[in-house]
C-alpha cells in the first residue's frame, strides 16, 4: 500500500484470488501479532466485501471468520485494519453516532459483486437502483453530507430483499447513483469493465436520462407510510412528495406578479422552498403562468399523523399571502374500506407500492375483520390488520359487501379538493360544503380522465352508488365518494355532508359572547361543556359564553357535537369569538406582557382576534438592541391584525423583515423584534438559551425566565471542532450525550479528540441556545475575550483565503464544508470566523462560488444564498465581471495542464451555477442574461432612464404604510447621473432607485462608487440588500439597465 493514493478504494487493487488467498494465509499464520499486519487485514475487509458478504447485517466476527479466523479476534482484526486506514489517511465516514469505522472498512470493498450475481438478486438490484437514480434525480443533494439512510424514505426500498437492506448495501447504492448522477464512472465502487457490471452502468444511465427528460412541473401531493410496533400499536406518517418544478396553475389563489417564493408547510412542518425560476408567456409576450422550482436540499424526515381528517397544507408567499391547499393525499388512509400498505422494511410500509409485493398489510375497520384479523390501534382508533402475500378477500359484515385486495398496487392518485372550510379549527370526520373538484393524475402525475366518479349515502342503507355530477345535492351526513381508476382499482373517500352549516356571533365583548348555529332541520347541534368558560343557553342553537376576567387562561376554541339521524355524531370545534385580540400559547394560556418567544418556536403561540371589522387593529413591529442610541430614528413596521384563530407563525415574515432592516444580529443577546399586538408587547429572538461549560461538560441555560427551576431543555446538542491543525477529514458535526435531564447537562463524545468547538442546538428544537465558541480545556471566556479571539482569528482566515489556491487549498475547503453545516443545521453564518471575510471582500465571494462549485457543494449554495446574503449584508451579483475573470483565470491556471480541456469543458456548469444563484436573489427576466455578460463581458446597449420610466418604478415600490416611512432611507452618492436628479420624488423612491443603481457601479467597478464590500459601507450595503430582497423585480430591472448604460458609456 505504499505511494497509495489518499482515500483510494482497496477494491481498486483488483486483488486475484490467488492474492486474496495468500493475504488470507498470511492472517491465519499471525493471530498473535494482528497489529503488525494492518494492511492486510484492511485489504481482507474490502476483499471479504467484494467476495464473500452473503447478505444480512455482517459483523467484525462474520469477516474475521470469513477469512478463517476464530470469531473471538474479530475485535483484533478490526483494530488492525483501521489503524492502518488511519495511518494511510484514509478519511472515515461520520454520522450523528460518531465515527463509522467499521462501515469505512467493508466500504473500501465497493459493490458486493459475487453476492449481487450469484444470489439471483441482480434483476431487483438493477431494478432497484433505476428507481433510486429517478428519485434522486428530482432531489437537491448535499453529496458530501448525504445521509444514506435517505433510502428508506423511497418506495424504491421495496425491490430489495430483506437481506439486502443494511447501512452498507445503501452506502454503496449511494455511490453507484452519484456517480451516474454527476456522470463520473471513476465514482463508481465496482469495476465498470466487467461485462454484466458494464451493462449496468448503461441501464442507470438511460434511466437517468429518461428521467431529466421527463422532468416537469407536477402537481404537489403527500404520501403516506405505517409503522408497526409491539403489542398491536401503530403510527401513522405523512410527508410530501418531492416536487422539483411546478407550475402557478396548480396552486389556486398564487400571485404570480407579486410572489417571488413561497414555503410549503405540511401540518405546521416546513417541507420545501420554492423559487421563481421562469415565467412562460403567449406569442405576445403576456405570462401565462409561472413555474416555481425547490430549492431546499434533501428531503425532510417523515411526519408523525395526529389524528386530524385532513393534513393541513399551507403555502406561504414572500407576499404575505396565506394559501390553504386540498391536495392528493392531504385525506388520511380511509379504514372504513381496506387499506393495503406494502413493506419496505421491518415493521415500515408504505400505502403507495413501486412494485409487485410479496409482503402486504392491509388495515381496515372491525366490519371487515375475519378469523385471522389482528387488532392494531392506530391513534387511539381500533382497527384490524390482515398481513398477506398475493391476495386477500374480505367482507362487510354489515353491508355484505366483497372486495378481493391483491399485491398490485395502482399508480394513480386521487385528489379531492375545493373544501378547505376555513372556520373549522377541528373535527372529527373530512367535512365536505360542496361537490369536491375530483382530479386523477397516473405516475407521472399527469392528469387523467378516463375515471368514473360514484357516491352514495350511509344512512340509504349503503345500496345505491350513484354518478357523481357538479348539479348533486347531498343531504346532511355520512357519503362514500368512489373514484374508478383506469386500471380497474377504487378509491373511496369517506366525508361529512354539512350542507349550509355556518356558526356567528353577536353581541360579543372581551368576556362574553353570543354563538348560533345555522343548519338544516335534519341537524341537531349541542354545545359541550369544557373548562375556562361557562356557557348558558340562551334558546334554539344560541347559547352564550362567558370567561373569567381574572384567569390566566383563556379557551381559544369550543366544541360542538351534530347530531343527524342515521348518522354518527359529528364533533367539530370553531374559535371563540370573544371581541379583541388575545395571545395565548396552544394550551390556552395567556402570554404576559414581555414575553421572550424564539423565532422558531412561533408556532406554540396564537393570535385571537374577533369583532375586528370596521376597527383599526394593527401589530407594531419594531426593533430593539442595547446597541440602539436613539429609537426615536428606527423605522416601525406595521400590519392589520389576522381576524380569527391564527398561529404567531403567520407574521414571521413580518419579524424577519424587521430583521432584515437592522441585521439579525444572532450574537447580541439584547437584539429583539419587538410586538406590539393590541396592548400585548412580546419579542422574538433567534436564540433564546445560553450554555456553559463546567468540568468538560456543557450546561443549557434558560435567562429568559425569572424562575427557570423547572426548566428542562428538551432538544438536542451538537458541536463541530475547529482550529488552525484541524484536518479537513475531521472537520464534521457530532452529537452530545444528555447525561443529566434536569440538570440540562450534556458531554462530548469520547472520541472527540479535538479541544476547540462550537457548542449549538439542533435545527429542530423549538427554543435554541446561541452558538458558543468553547476550549474544553479552558473557563468560559467572557463577552470581551470571546470578541477579541474571534477579530483575530477572522483576520488570520483573510490572510489565509487571500493566499491560498482556490482548489487545492485547505482553507477553501474549509468554508465550504463550514456553509454545508451552517445550513444543514440553520446556524448564523458568521457563526463560522471564517467566512466572516467572504463579505467584505469581492474577490474572496468569487473564489468561494468556485471554491462551493469544484467541492459538490453547489445546492447547498443555492438553497441558502438568500439567507447567506442578508446575514453576511453581501450580494453574488455586486461582484464585478472584471473580477469574475481574474478568478476564473487564476484557477485554471492552477490547474494541471493534462486537466485544462476537461476543466474547460465544465466551466459552463459554473455558469449554470450563476445563474441558479441569480435565480434566487435577483428576478428571472434578468438572471439568464446577467451571467452571461459576468463571463463574457458583453451586454446590450443601454440609455439613461426618463422621466416616465422613472415615475412607472416609483408606482411599484409601496412599503407596508402608505406613505413608505416604514422604508429605510440613506443618501447615496452615485458616480455618474442616470435620471433626471431634479425630478421630484419621494424620499423612498429615490433611495428605491439609487440602492439598484449602486449595486450595478460595484459591479461595473466604476470609479469614485460606494464600496458595498468595505466595512465602513455596511450600512448602505445593507440597504441596497433590503431592497433587492423586497422589491426584487423593480431593483433587478433598474440594476440591470443600470449596468447596461454603464458599459455603453464605457465603449
Amino acid at each position: 500500500m505504499q505511494g497509495l493514493q489518499k482515500n483510494m478504494p482497496l477494491w481498486k487493487f483488483k486483488l486475484s484470488e490467488e492474492e486474496y488467498e495468500a493475504l488470507k494465509q498470511t492472517l491465519r499464520c499471525h493471530t498473535s501479532d494482528l497489529t503488525r499486519y494492518g494492511e492486510e487485514a484492511a485489504l481482507c475487509y474490502a476483499e471479504w466485501w467484494r467476495r464473500d458478504y452473503r447478505g444480512a447485517i455482517p459483523s467484525k466476527e462474520d469477516v474475521a471468520m470469513g477469512i478463517g479466523l476464530h470469531r473471538r479476534l474479530g475485535d483484533d482484526l478490526f483494530m488492525a485494519a483501521r489503524k492502518a486506514l488511519q495511518k494511510h489517511g484514509y478519511v472515515f465516514l461520520h454520522s450523528l453516532k460518531g465515527t463509522e469505522y467499521f462501515r469505512t472498512l467493508l466500504n473500501q470493498g465497493g459493490l458486493p459483486v459475487n453476492y449481487i450475481k450469484n444470489s439471483g438478486n441482480i434483476g431487483c438490484f438493477s431494478k432497484f437502483l433505476k428507481e433510486l437514480v429517478s428519485e434522486l434525480s428530482s432531489i437537491n443533494l448535499d453529496w458530501k453530507e448525504v445521509d444514506s439512510s435517505i433510502i428508506q424514505q423511497f418506495n424504491c426500498i421495496s425491490y430489495l430483499g430483506k437481506a439486502f437492506r443494511n447501512e452498507n448495501i445503501y452506502d454503496v447504492s449511494m455511490q453507484i447513483a452519484h456517480a451516474i448522477i454527476v456522470g463520473e464512472k471513476e465514482l463508481l465502487p465496482y469495476d465498470d469493465t466487467d461485462a454484466s457490471l458494464a451493462e449496468l452502468t448503461k441501464s442507470l444511465e438511460t434511466a437517468y436520462s429518461r428521467a431529466k427528460a421527463q422532468r416537469k412541473t407536477r402537481p404537489l401531493s403527500l404520501h403516506w407510510k405505517l409503522r408497526t410496533f409491539g403489542q398491536g400499536q401503530g403510527n401513522l406518517y405523512v410527508n410530501m412528495d418531492v416536487v422539483k418544478d411546478i407550475s402557478s396553475d396548480s396552486i389556486p389563489g398564487l400571485n404570480i406578479t407579486t410572489c417571488y417564493s413561497f414555503d410549503v408547510f405540511v401540518a405546521g412542518t416546513l417541507v420545501g422552498k420554492y423559487v421563481r425560476k421562469d415565467n412562460v408567456r403567449d406569442e405576445e409576450g403576456n405570462i401565462q403562468y409561472a413555474v416555481y422550482t425547490r430549492i431546499t436540499v434533501g428531503m425532510h424526515s417523515d411526519i408523525l399523523w395526529t389524528g386530524e381528517p385532513v393534513v393541513e397544507v399551507k403555502v406561504r408567499c414572500d407576499n404575505d399571502d396565506r394559501l390553504f391547499l386540498t391536495i392528493a393525499g392531504c385525506y388520511p388512509p380511509n379504514f372504513d374500506y381496506p387499506q393495503v400498505f406494502q413493506m419496505l422494511d421491518d415493521n415500515l410500509y408504505s400505502m403507495s407500492g413501486a412494485a409487485t409485493a410479496e409482503n402486504n398489510m392491509a388495515i381496515f375497520s372491525h366490519e371487515w375483520k375475519n378469523d385471522e384479523s389482528l387488532p392494531i390501534t392506530i391513534c387511539d382508533k381500533e382497527l384490524y390488520c390482515n398481513a398477506f402475500t398475493d391476495e386477500l378477500e374480505l367482507q362487510n359484515s354489515k353491508t355484505g359487501e366483497d372486495v378481493k385486495l391483491t399485491n398490485d398496487f395502482t399508480p394513480y392518485t386521487v385528489e379531492f379538493s375545493g373544501n378547505y372550510i376555513s372556520w373549522v379549527e377541528k373535527s372529527n370526520y373530512k367535512l365536505l360544503s360542496t361537490i369536491p373538484f375530483v382530479r386523477v393524475y397516473d405516475q407521472e402525475k399527469n392528469r387523467v380522465h378516463n375515471s368514473t366518479i360514484k357516491y352514495r349515502f350511509r344512512n340509504d342503507n349503503y345500496i345505491k352508488w350513484r354518478s357523481l355530477k357538479s348539479s348533486c345535492v347531498f343531504p346532511c351526513g355520512l357519503v362514500d365518494i368512489r373514484v374508478e381508476l383506469p386500471d380497474g382499482h377504487t378509491v373511496t373517500e369517506t366525508f361529512y355532508s354539512i350542507g349550509n352549516l355556518k356558526f356567528t356571533s353577536d353581541n360579543e365583548s372581551v368576556f362574553s359572547t353570543n354563538i348560533i348555529c345555522s343548519c338544516g332541520a335534519d341537524m341537531l347541534p349541542k354545545i359541550n361543556a369544557q373548562d375556562g368558560v361557562d356557557i348558558t343557553e340562551l334558546g334554539a342553537n344560541k347559547w352564550m359564553v362567558k370567561r373569567s376576567k381574572d384567569s390566566k387562561f383563556t379557551p381559544s376554541v369550543c366544541d360542538f357535537s351534530l347530531f343527524c339521524t342515521g348518522n354518527p355524531t359529528l364533533r367539530l370545534s370553531i374559535a371563540i369569538p370573544f371581541d379583541g385580540v388575545t395571545v395565548t400559547d396552544i394550551q390556552g394560556n395567556i402570554v404576559p406582557n414581555g414575553k421572550i418567544v424564539s423565532l422558531a418556536n412561533l408556532t406554540n403561540f396564537c393570535v385571537v382576534s374577533h369583532g375586528g371589522y370596521g376597527k383599526k387593529r394593527n401589530i407594531d413591529v419594531s426593533y430593539v438592541s442595547d446597541k440602539v442610541e436613539d429609537y426615536s430614528l428606527l423605522k416601525h413596521l406595521r400590519s392589520k391584525v389576522i381576524d380569527g384563530l391564527v398561529s404567531l407563525a403567520d407574521y414571521n415574515d413580518l419579524i424577519v423583515r424587521m430583521f432584515n432592516l437592522y441585521g439579525a444580529n444572532s450574537f447580541d443577546r439584547s437584539s429583539s423584534v419587538a410586538m406590539n399586538i393590541y396592548g400585548t408587547e412580546i419579542f422574538i429572538r433567534k436564540f433564546v438559551l445560553e450554555s456553559t461549560i463546567e468540568d468538560g461538560k456543557i450546561r443549557v441555560i434558560d435567562s429568559t425566565e425569572e424562575d427557570t427551576d423547572d426548566f428542562v431543555y428538551n432538544g438536542d446538542v451538537y458541536a463541530f471542532p475547529v482550529g488552525d491543525d484541524l484536518p479537513t477529514e475531521e472537520f464534521f458535526v457530532v452529537k452530545l450525550e444528555r447525561i443529566d435531564d434536569s440538570e440540562n447537562l450534556f458531554a462530548f463524545p469520547d472520541d472527540l479528540n479535538h479541544q476547540e468547538v462550537v457548542v449549538f442546538s439542533g435545527p429542530e428544537a423549538r427554543r435554541r441556545m446561541i452558538p458558543k465558541y468553547y476550549n474544553r480545556e479552558a473557563y468560559d471566556f467572557d463577552k470581551q475575550e470571546r470578541a477579541a479571539r474571534s477579530s483575530s482569528n477572522t483576520k488570520d482566515w483573510y490572510e489565509a483565503l487571500e493566499n491560498e489556491d482556490v482548489m487545492m487549498g485547505k482553507h477553501w475547503k474549509d468554508v465550504c464544508k463550514a456553509f454545508d453545516i451552517c445550513s444543514r443545521y440553520n446556524l448564523p453564518f458568521p457563526t463560522y470566523n471564517g467566512l466572516k471575510p467572504l463579505g467584505r471582500n469581492s474577490k474572496l465571494l468569487a473564489k468561494f462560488v468556485i471554491a462551493m462549485w469544484l467541492n459538490e457543494y453547489k445546492d447547498v449554495l443555492s438553497q441558502d444564498i438568500d439567507r447567506f446574503e442578508q446575514e453576511m449584508v453581501v450580494a453574488i451579483h455586486w461582484i464585478p465581471a472584471k473580477i469574475w475573470e481574474e478568478c476564473i483565470n487564476e484557477f485554471m491556471a492552477s490547474v494541471p495542464e493534462v486537466l485544462q480541456p476537461m476543466m474547460f469543458g465544465k466551466l459552463q456548469s459554473l455558469v449554470e451555477l450563476l445563474q441558479e444563484l441569480f435565480n434566487s436573489t435577483v428576478s428571472t427576466d434578468i438572471a439568464q442574461a446577467f451571467a452571461a455578460f459576468l463571463v463574457s463581458g458583453n451586454v446590450d446597449a443601454g440609455r439613461a432612464f426618463n422621466i416616465a420610466d422613472i415615475n412607472a418604478y416609483c408606482a411599484k415600490i409601496h412599503g407596508l404604510s402608505d406613505t413608505n416611512k416604514d422604508l429605510p432611507i440613506a443618501k447615496f452618492s452615485l458616480s455618474n447621473a442616470y435620471y433626471n436628479q431634479g425630478q421630484r420624488l419621494l424620499p423612498s423612491y429615490r433611495v428605491m432607485l439609487e440602492a439598484a443603481m449602486c449595486a450595478a457601479e460595484n459591479t461595473c467597478l466604476q470609479e469614485n462608487c460606494i464600496d458595498l464590500f468595505a466595512w465602513e459601507n455596511r450600512e448602505f450595503a445593507r440597504i441596497v440588500n433590503f431592497y433587492r430582497k423586497y422589491f426584487k423585480e423593480t431593483y433587478s430591472d433598474i440594476f440591470f439597465k443600470t449596468v447596461k448604460y454603464i458599459k455603453t458609456l464605457d465603449r
